[in-house]
């Protein structure tokens, strides 16, 4: 078959491969689920609605066609939703940081990670490859915060501990030299350099913890997950979520 014939029956091979490829993320009926969010930029920015969960959220929505409705909470009220089953989703969530709670959850494919980092006040950065390299030293830490792999260091009293209410806080102290060193998530800090011209002379030194981190899914949802897996896997292989981390400023 040749002419316009021929260009319509090509049209509609493609179309229907296309569609063959998509099928299998597709669900016949969307679903809607209910996602809880605390404001913590650059991964969840309440002002504005936006942020590196909002994004790869939304490129989900467009790969799945679910629908994700996205509320903001004070972070101590996420534990409580989930486990009462008022919330579906808790995106960014490494499942050793809730197997304590009555409803720990499920969870997908990592999609991305939660790495601390230490940042130095300009001019003080030193190479920190175990923890004891930091023995003797005062460092900034978010109160609250368990940081297991300096706790020997802190219970002996060979590293000083000296608390702040977030992470924010800590990056503002270290700015103004209240501080030599901090511990951080590496996205947080990286996100506030490319912000805040006051932030861009700090020192961002190596890695403390990293962790792979999921969407925490409630258990309600098990026959969900494979497509969500999926999904993300998609997004992974097409670059899609390093680049929403990159639009922020984060390269991990």
């Amino acid at each position: 078959m040749t002419g316009v014939g021929g260009d319509v029956v090509k049209w509609l091979t493609k179309a229907v491969c296309v569609l063959c490829l998509s099928w299998p993320l597709q669900s016949a009926i969307a679903d809607t689920f209910e996602v809880g969010f605390y404001d913590y930029p650059p991964m969840m920015i309440e002002e504005g609605r936006r942020g590196i969960y909002q994004d790869i959220l939304d490129a989900l929505a467009e790969l799945t066609g679910d629908r994700f409705n996205v509320q903001y909470y004070p972070y101590p009220r996420l534990g409580l939703l989930f486990n009462e089953g008022q919330l579906d989703i808790e995106p960014g969530v490494y499942p050793g940081w809730v197997h304590n709670q009555s409803t720990p959850g499920i969870f997908s494919v990592p999609f991305g990670k939660v790495v601390d980092v230490l940042v130095f006040a300009p001019g003080r950065s030193f190479p920190v490859k175990q923890p004891e390299d930091l023995r003797g030293k005062s460092v900034g830490l978010v109160r609250g915060y368990a940081y297991p792999e300096l706790a020997t260091l802190v219970a002996s009293g060979q590293l000083d501990r000296r608390n702040a209410l977030n992470e924010q806080q800590l990056l503002s102290m270290l700015a103004k030299s209240r501080f030599d060193q901090i511990v951080v998530n590496k996205a947080i800090a990286q996100y506030h350099m490319r912000e805040l011209p006051e932030y861009r002379r700090l020192e961002i030194g190596d890695v403390i913890s990293s962790y792979d981190v999921s969407m925490r899914v409630h258990p309600r949802h098990q026959a969900w997950l494979d497509r969500l897996d999926a999904a993300i896997v998609q997004l992974k292989q097409q670059g899609v979520i390093e680049k929403i981390y990159a639009s922020y400023g984060v390269h991990l």
